[in-house]
């Protein structure tokens, strides 16, 4: 005879299953909400991103003329000889890059000149040629407020003073053909800074030589202060100081 249990089992109840929903996709209303949010986003960091790249191409700029500065001195004291930092402010109607360019080139003479020699088959570059798009020397006058008003007493205004008499002429500048350079700081083997006239007598030392650099808009000085920077060079000792208001 079959037992029974002492107490009856509990009846399993049958498991609910929820009926799966359809998606709910996002409704019109809401797309436009959230592309509003992501436009007034972009709105307020637009600035800040564009100062930064005004930024990045000065500090671009002040590296590659600090750079040639230095290792044309160091050459110099190295090699016991003089070398030529020659300038050259290249308008964007003569630049691959369709901008305003300014392009850095160091010279040597054959025989290690102390003076710009006569024949121009006596120059020899004495680096590679060196371009920075967008950017232009300055006179002191046409930099901002604050940044001019660090201009170092007794010092020369690279740009307002007179172009060197024996311009450095390099056929090497491709398509746009030969380039005079003739905005020159001598170094000699002391390690001192000359601002380049040409004539036959050896410069004196300056206290500093002050180059100001900015950018250009269709050809005009940009006159917001992330735009501009200078370049200080101590006369006696060829030292470059990069200067940021």
């Amino acid at each position: 005879m079959r037992e029974q249990a002492p107490f009856p089992l509990p009846k399993r109840r049958p498991t609910l299953v929820p009926k799966p929903q359809g998606k709910r996709g996002f409704t019109l209303v809401e797309i436009v909400v959230v592309l509003g949010i992501i436009l007034m986003i972009l709105g307020f960091a637009a600035p800040a991103v564009v100062g930064m790249l005004r930024g990045k191409k000065v500090e671009q700029a002040l590296a590659v003329v600090s750079d040639v500065l230095e290792r044309t001195r160091m050459e110099a004291v190295t090699q016991n000889t003089y070398l030529w930092a020659g300038f050259s402010n290249v308008p964007m109607s003569e630049t691959p890059s369709g901008q305003d360019e300014l392009w850095i080139l160091s010279f040597r003479g054959k025989t290690g000149e102390a003076r710009i020699p006569a024949d121009p088959a006596s120059i020899l570059p004495a680096g590679a040629l060196r371009r920075v798009e967008g950017i232009t020397l300055v006179p002191n006058t046409s930099l901002p407020e604050r940044l001019a008003s660090l201009f170092p007493q007794g010092a020369k205004d690279f740009i307002l003073e007179p172009p060197s008499i024996k311009p450095l002429n390099w056929a090497g500048a491709g398509a746009s053909g030969a380039r005079l350079f003739d905005k020159l700081i001598l170094f000699t083997p002391r390690g001192e800074a000359l601002l380049e006239t040409g004539s036959n007598d050896t410069p004196v030392p300056d206290a500093y030589l002050w180059l100001g650099l900015s950018r250009t808009i269709n050809k005009q000085v940009a006159q917001n202060e992330k735009d501009a920077a200078a370049v200080s060079i101590s006369g006696l000792t060829g030292r470059v100081l990069s200067v940021r208001p």
